[in-house]
């Protein structure tokens, strides 16, 4: 289950900031504090940090890490911190809580996430792990940011091995009575065990991986490692087991990516590809930190080191090819490569990173008024895991590395692998009008992402202003995990290959009753308006009995009516029927008229030049065109290009409605 091939190149979108490569821990997992790579680098002077902050966000970084080595023990870690807030980058810190103290002012109000690096609550075993004797202070950094009212900033990361595993509840109880995220993760196949200290002769540069029946031996990336404890195998089960407890975050798919990837397959990586790796004195570290064994020095402006004829050649040939490279997990260069593949592994980081924002913004807030029980909503998730893995085809791999999935073009339309009917041309060229597998339109996610971006929100908003009982708003708000799981069964039965082995009777049953609760509860406000639309999303794309829909009507044009119209064309066995609920033109369409033809503009006039065009070479062209007009709005003009053929939308539904 794998993702396949290797990832494509640039643009860039984060940049890994190494600070500093000196640490104030002695961690046995950790070989920067021993190897001599790492050792005497000079570090920025605070206007060289700020100059290559300037030139990230000039090649296109949003989103910087601050890590090190320790990134406090930089000297003018604050200001760099600070600046790139001002730039308006996603900022992200990890610290071991050390030294932290006299940086919480300088740094926590100035981060989207302040990590803290916390494994047990012990004094001893804390030493064990990290050679020094400090857990109070990293204690007392927790403790003194969440008095100051930043918890929100605040999220501590403890990866579970069979060592530490018996003070996971511990660590749970210690997050929830502050009131923190806790990151339980289990450990990336890079490091050794927690309790084996790295020998400084183990590095990428002077250790070459051999292969021994088609399987690293050991070294590098994946060093050789003790036989696995009693325990190993269960702790990605007792990971998953927290899913639903308050204030735990577990990465499903990080999980998934680690049972199903295959050693011997070059590894999904996208270290400077679309992840800078910048090192203390501002060279690009290649190909990775953890594999470090090469750089591009600093001497020259960013722009063109990354065109620098050594970094294209390790980007291009090495990155996720080495030997050492093979069974790396390191997740924070292989997670980005999951959005850049629609797989099971992407479906699997879509269902993750909902419950994680449901989670965060809706339900951990109730704690410990509103503790949902784990039980059936763990039970449905392992439902919905076995069809994924068991029904759901293995993908092939694309034609090109920068396409989202395969695509075959037919006679009648375009057929991919994962759903059940065929596409359009158009939606295929929307889908790939950006480049990550979050647009794609035909895919579960899209109607969660307007659950925890839009409507919880609203109906938080109308609770503050007393509009609706604020008892009732948290109890939508703990049954969201239950209604986000029925919607992926339904969404999935309905749309995806070998659907109908998902039965879907008690999930549409499960929506049915959010959408008419929620609809019961809307006052006369401004807010209710936009929240009945987003009701009336999943009603219609789950074609529910078009009567039931009718309180949800919304003549009034809202950004999703021609998509709610494109999937009851779909799936509806009398689309006429929900005519009334829609706005014009979407009704019209619903009621078989052909959309009218626009007006040209660049995209009409790129595609009526090349009715026939080869799909590949029309997904370049039209992500060309992101220059002059924004991915999302071109999506939606191929969306409304598509709707000029109703008749069209309906044969290639007919195997969905068939299916019932």
């Amino acid at each position: 289950m794998t993702s396949t091939g290797a990832p494509p190149a640039g643009p860039f979108e984060s940049a890994r900031f190494y600070l500093t490569f000196r640490c104030n821990s002695l961690c046995g997992y950790c070989n920067v504090w021993q190897d001599d790579k790492f050792k005497g680098y000079e570090e920025l002077t605070l206007e060289q940090g700020r100059l290559i902050l300037d030139e990230l966000h000039a090649l296109g970084v949003r989103y910087v890490d601050f890590t090190g080595g320790e990134p406090v023990l930089h000297p003018h870690v604050d200001g760099i911190v600070q600046y790139a807030k001002k730039l308006g980058m996603t900022v992200e810190i990890t610290s071991n809580g050390i030294r932290f103290a006299r940086h919480i002012d300088a740094i926590v109000p100035h981060v989207d996430t302040m990590n803290v690096s916390l494994d047990t609550l012990r004094p001893e075993r804390y030493r064990a792990i990290r050679g020094v004797p400090t857990l109070d202070r990293a204690l007392d950094v927790i403790r003194s940011i969440v008095a100051r009212g930043d918890s929100g900033h605040l999220k501590l990361i403890c990866v579970v091995t069979r060592e530490n595993a018996d003070e996971v509840p511990d660590l749970l109880r210690f997050a929830q009575e502050n009131r923190v995220t806790v990151y339980f993760s289990t450990m990336f196949t890079y490091f050794d065990e927690q309790d084996t200290v790295r020998d400084v002769r183990r590095t990428a540069r002077r250790l070459k991986l051999v292969e021994r029946d088609g399987r690293p031996a050991g070294g590098g990336c994946a060093p050789e490692r003790a036989a696995p404890g009693p325990d190993d195998a269960a702790l990605p089960d007792l990971l998953q087991s927290l899913l639903y407890a308050p204030y735990a975050l577990v990465n499903l798919h990080f999980r998934k990516y680690v049972r199903t990837q295959d050693p011997t397959a070059p590894t999904q990586c996208f270290a400077n590809k679309r992840i800078l790796t910048v090192g203390p004195d501002g060279r690009l570290v290649l190909p990775c930190y953890h594999a470090f064994d090469a750089s591009v020095v600093r001497d020259r402006p960013l722009a063109e080191m990354v065109r620098d004829e050594e970094f294209l050649r390790v980007r291009d040939e090495e990155v996720g090819f080495r030997p050492e490279c093979r069974g790396c997990t390191v997740f924070p260069y292989v997670g980005l490569s999951f959005s850049y593949r629609f797989d099971k592994v992407f479906l699997y980081q879509a269902l993750s990173e909902e419950t994680a924002k449901l989670k965060s913004r809706f339900v951990d807030p109730l704690f410990p008024r509103l503790v949902p029980d784990p039980a059936p909503l763990l039970a449905e998730v392992a439902a919905l895991e076995e069809f994924i893995d068991r029904e759901l085809p293995e993908p092939r791999p694309p034609l090109r590395e920068d396409h989202l999935y395969r695509f075959d073009v037919t006679a009648t339309g375009v057929r991919t692998d994962l759903a059940a009917a065929e596409s359009s041309v158009e939606e295929v060229l929307a889908d790939h009008a950006g480049e990550q597998c979050w647009g794609v339109r035909r895919s579960p996610h899209t109607w969660v992402r307007l659950l925890y971006r839009e409507l919880l929100p609203l109906l938080g908003t109308l609770a503050d202003r007393e509009l609706i009982p604020r008892g009732r708003y948290e109890e939508l708000a703990g049954g969201v995990y239950a209604v986000q799981l029925a919607w992926w069964r339904a969404y999935l039965g309905r749309y995806a290959r070998g659907g109908s082995a998902l039965p879907t009777g008690g999930a549409d049953a499960v929506v049915a009753r959010f959408l008419a609760a929620t609809a019961a509860l809307l006052p006369e406000a401004p807010e209710s308006g936009r929240i009945r639309e987003i009701l009336l999303h999943a009603g219609c794309v789950l074609a529910l009995p078009a009567g039931e829909l009718a309180p949800l009507a919304s003549r009034a044009p809202f950004p999703e009516a021609d998509l709610l119209a494109e999937h009851l064309l779909l799936l509806a066995p009398e689309p006429a029927r929900y005519a009334a609920l829609l706005p014009e033109p979407a009704a019209a369409v619903l009621r078989g008229e052909p959309r009218p033809r626009p007006d040209g503009g660049p995209l009409g006039r790129l595609l009526d030049a090349s009715p026939g065009g080869e799909l590949p070479a029309l997904i370049d062209a039209v992500r060309a065109l992101r220059a002059e007009v924004p991915a999302e709005e071109l999506a939606a003009l191929l969306l409304a290009r598509e709707l000029r053929d109703p008749a069209g939308i309906r044969r290639r539904g007919a195997v969905l409605r068939a299916g019932g």
